[in-house]
C-alpha cells in the first residue's frame, strides 16, 4: 500500500487517521494548532490524504499507535 511509504503523513507521529482502525486514507495533521478560518471559526486540523507528505514528517516511534494519544 503507497500510503504505509516512509515519510508520509500515514506513517508520520503527528497524524491522526480517519476511518478503518484510525488509520484510513485520510486523517488530521495534528502538528501545529487547529487552524481559524472564516469557515471553522471554532478552528480545525488540516484534513490530509495518507499519502501526503510535507516538511514537518516525523517517525512514527515504533509500537505506538498514533490513536491512543487522543484523550478519551
Amino acid at each position: 500500500m503507497s500510503g504505509r511509504a516512509a515519510g508520509t503523513c500515514y506513517s508520520c507521529r503527528w497524524w491522526l487517521g480517519e476511518g478503518v482502525r484510525e488509520r484510513g486514507p485520510h486523517g488530521q495533521c495534528r502538528r501545529l494548532p487547529p487552524t481559524v478560518v472564516d469557515r471553522w471559526p471554532d478552528g480545525r486540523f488540516p484534513r490530509t490524504l495518507s499519502t501526503a507528505w510535507c516538511g514537518e514528517w516525523t517517525a512514527h516511534p515504533h509500537g505506538r499507535d498514533p490513536a491512543l494519544d487522543e484523550p478519551d
